[in-house]
């Protein structure tokens, strides 16, 4: 489900997705639990926000700082469902946080991963023009589908497990 603009309204919206579905009480926002999940060659990546299989995570966090597939695999296979607040408009300039969004996205697709997102467009208009574009049509696609009745009923996990 995607959220737009960034803003109070839209941080408003997944806050409260955040404790439906998590049954945690908002009353007690401040002390949501993080977690630290293991990611392959002995690193492990901070999950700011993890209850019941639910994380929540900042676009900065996951594709501003140097990340790979192994370490959107491992969210794919810990968390049903992530929330991902911030998302910019990306273009050119933004070619490598695009490049790890793409890769996130692949990972979350092939894990049927639920996603909810604040950003600054929806999926159609999130890298409108310039360089990297059209390499960007095929994460739009999977981000519709994504938010499909089909895929969000789907179960979690990759067809191969």
């Amino acid at each position: 489900v995607w959220y737009t603009p960034n803003g109070k309204e839209a941080s408003d919206a997944v806050s409260r997705a955040f404790f439906r579905l998590t049954d945690y009480p908002p009353e007690d926002s401040k002390h949501v639990p993080s977690a630290d999940i293991a990611v392959h060659g002995g690193r492990s990546i901070h999950v700011p926000k993890s209850v019941k299989g639910v994380a929540v995570f900042s676009f900065k966090r996951l594709c501003s700082e140097a990340r790979g597939a192994a370490d959107y695999l491992a969210i794919a296979r810990n968390y049903h469902t992530v929330i991902i607040v911030g998302i910019p408009l990306l273009g050119p300039e933004k070619r490598n946080e695009a490049s790890r969004f793409k890769v996130l996205v692949d990972a979350f697709y092939e894990h049927k991963v639920k996603l909810l997102a604040t950003a600054d467009a929806d999926p159609a208009n999130l890298y409108p023009e310039g360089d990297g574009a059209f390499e960007f049509e095929r994460t739009v696609s999977r981000l519709m589908e994504m938010q499909s009745q089909d895929y969000l009923a789907a179960g979690h996990g990759s067809d191969e497990e």
